[in-house]
């Protein structure tokens, strides 16, 4: 899968300094400096956490999100202490939701070490997240080794 779309988590703390413009104007300050809050929270697990971070991106008024809700319990109570699940309700963390660039829900991330390694989107077969969290989980424990410089010979001649 291409990734490079995606950007290093770090540059999420500046995300969330300010309101989103979006939220409505209805909403007080106090209740606007609360949602910012938690998102700010939020956005510190993931880039904080010394494991991989599964993200589910989710509303309440998505069928599809319901439905992939008790895949998520079971990943969650499978790989407790490997991996961190973290569930975000777009409609109340709309900064993170845009960060990550969530055009559909529901949809999955995968973060290690502060990057985004996997992304599934729509309902899958559980099988599917399993196979990506084990993915992830191979890569933490097994991190690309560097390849050792190949020796250049020298091409001046001996006299």
């Amino acid at each position: 899968m291409h990734l490079s779309r995606f950007f290093n988590i770090p540059i999420i703390i500046l995300a969330f300094a300010a309101i989103s413009p979006a939220q409505p104007v209805h909403k007080t300050a106090q209740a606007q400096t609360a949602r910012a809050d938690s998102s700010q929270k939020i956005a510190d697990k993931i880039i904080k956490s010394d494991i991989p971070v599964l993200i589910d991106f989710w509303a309440v008024w998505c069928m599809p999100c319901k439905m992939l809700d008790p895949i998520i319990k079971e990943v969650k109570k499978k790989y407790d202490g490997k991996i961190e699940v973290m569930k975000v309700n777009v409609d109340v963390h709309r900064q993170i939701a845009a960060y990550f660039k969530i055009s559909s829900i529901p949809a999955v991330f995968i973060v290690n070490d502060k990057a985004v390694v996997k992304h599934l989107m729509g309902v899958q077969p559980k099988e599917a997240y399993f196979k990506a969290i084990e993915e992830v989980l191979a890569m933490k424990s097994n991190p690309p080794q560097e390849q050792p410089k190949s020796k250049k010979k020298s091409s001046a001649k001996e006299s």
